[in-house]
C-alpha cells in the first residue's frame, strides 16, 4: 500500500491512522463506536454516557472566516495553514484548507455526518485539490468529536469501524483504532496567540499498532473550532495552535 495519509475531521484536524494503512481518518484523529446498525449504535452510546454535571452549547464556525494554525512536530518541523469554513450543519460540512494565511487554492473537504447523543458520526468524507486524499466511507460510522452540546464528564466507548478509501492510487480498506472519547472539562480558558478563549477540553485515546495514541483537544465554545490540539504516539508529539482569526 501507499504511505499512510490522514484526513481532517471538523474541529479536530488531528492524525488518526493505523501504521501502514492508506488514507484513514485524520485526528484527528478518531474515536469510533461500532455496532451492526446505526439505531443499535445510538442506543449503545447513550447507555455508556456518564451523568453530566454541567453542559454547554458549542458554537458553529462562521462561513468564510479564516482560522490560522501553526503546527509543530517534536522533531522540529513547523508549518502554517488556514481553515476557511464554508458550511457546518447537523448533516454535513464544507471546509477549505490553504497553506499560510491567504485564501486561495487548497484542499476542499466535504463531509456527511449525523448527530447521535451529542457527538458527530462521520459517514463519508471527500477531499479534492492538490494532495487530496480522495473519498473515504466509514461503516457503520465513526465518532469524530463532540457536536453542538458538550457535558462535562460525558464519555463514549470506542470500537473499530471499517474505513474504505478510493483515490488515484486505488481502493483500500482497513479498520480504525479502538479507544475512548471523554470530555474532561467545559468553560476551560486557554490563551493562544489568537486570543484568550473559553473552551471545551476533551481527549481521545486510541490503541494503535504503534502503541497508545494520546489525542487532546481544546475547542472554542464561541467559534466552534479547535483552539489547540496535541497528538502523541511513539514518542512523537504533533501540536497545532490557533494563531489568528480572520
Amino acid at each position: 500500500m501507499a504511505a499512510s495519509r490522514c484526513r481532517m475531521i471538523p474541529r479536530m484536524s488531528s492524525l488518526n491512522c493505523r501504521s501502514g494503512m492508506h488514507a484513514l481518518i485524520g485526528a484527528t484523529i478518531a474515536a469510533v463506536v461500532v455496532l451492526s446498525m446505526p439505531l443499535q449504535g445510538a442506543r449503545a452510546q447513550q447507555a455508556q454516557i456518564k451523568p453530566a454535571t454541567e453542559c454547554v452549547t458549542i458554537g458553529i464556525p462562521k462561513p468564510n472566516r479564516g482560522f490560522t494554525y501553526r503546527q509543530t512536530q517534536s522533531g522540529g518541523d513547523t508549518s502554517e495553514f488556514t481553515d476557511w469554513w464554508e458550511e457546518f450543519t447537523k448533516i454535513g460540512s464544507r471546509l477549505l484548507t490553504t497553506k499560510g494565511r491567504t485564501k486561495g487554492r487548497g484542499i476542499l473537504t466535504v463531509n456527511r455526518h449525523r448527530v447521535v447523543n451529542d457527538v458527530l458520526i462521520l459517514d463519508s468524507s471527500n477531499q479534492s485539490g492538490a494532495g487530496a486524499g480522495g473519498t473515504s466511507s466509514y461503516r457503520p460510522g465513526v465518532v469524530s468529536n463532540p457536536a453542538f452540546r458538550a457535558c462535562e464528564g460525558s464519555s463514549w466507548p470506542v470500537a473499530a469501524v471499517k474505513v474504505t478509501n478510493q483515490s488515484a492510487q486505488g481502493t483500500f480498506s482497513a479498520m480504525s483504532d479502538a479507544g475512548t472519547l471523554k470530555i474532561v472539562a467545559i468553560h476551560e480558558p486557554i490563551t493562544v496567540p489568537a486570543d484568550r478563549l473559553d473552551t471545551v477540553h476533551y481527549v481521545r485515546n486510541l490503541n494503535s499498532r504503534a502503541g497508545l495514541s494520546l489525542n487532546e483537544y481544546w475547542t472554542s465554545i464561541e467559534h466552534g473550532v479547535v483552539v489547540k490540539r496535541m497528538h502523541t504516539i511513539g514518542g512523537v508529539v504533533i501540536s497545532a495552535t490557533l494563531q489568528a482569526i480572520q
